[in-house]
């Protein structure tokens, strides 16, 4: 007669439960700050921790996919009043950024994905912003700087009232071993 052997586990499947079972083999791991505390407290701050990374795991953004601007026009040197909303997407290459317009909404997207033998990055942002009234989405312009801002542009309507844009010069100062090197020349 030939005999099966089955194991057995005794304890939870999941992630979480298996980090808690494996605990007391760790803590001896651990820095001298979770070593001080009774094992009871560093057990529960081990929880606590754990609890911590569950609720933020699956979090992939923090930061709201709409956007709420409360000044979106300006008006530019030459006069010219235009809505102005500027996006950093320096971790995005240009064919990896999309905007698109529907009705009202206007929509930034930029997706990067990496694969290499044994890792793959994935690096995703969305936007959206609801035009303000009178903006004509076919107006829409949308340049991309080479240090990777992407500045959108429209024409804003004549009864709009957008501050002034007014560029201040930026004074570039040298080191002073630099300015010593000019003044012997």
């Amino acid at each position: 007669m030939a005999w099966n052997l089955v194991p057995v586990w005794s304890g939870d499947f999941d992630f979480f439960g298996r980090q808690r079972d494996l605990f007391s083999d760790w803590l001896e791991h651990f820095d001298d700050d979770w070593r001080a505390a009774s094992f009871e407290d560093s057990r529960r701050r081990f929880d606590r921790e754990l609890d911590r990374v569950r609720r933020e795991l699956h979090r992939m953004d923090a930061e709201p996919h709409t956007l709420d601007v409360q000044q979106p026009f300006i008006t530019d040197p030459s006069g010219n009043r235009k809505l102005s909303l500027r996006f950093d997407c320096s971790a995005f290459k240009p064919e990896e950024i999309t905007v698109k317009t529907l009705d009202n909404k206007l929509n930034v997207h930029a997706k990067h994905v990496e694969e290499g033998p044994g890792r793959k990055i994935h690096q995703e942002f969305t936007r959206e912003y609801t035009l303000p009234e009178n903006v004509d989405p076919k107006k829409l312009k949308s340049h991309l700087s080479s240090d990777g801002v992407l500045e959108i542009e429209a024409p804003a309507p004549k009864a709009v009232e957008a501050p002034k844009e007014v560029l201040i010069p930026i004074e570039h100062l040298h080191s002073k071993g630099s300015s010593e090197k000019k003044e012997e020349k």
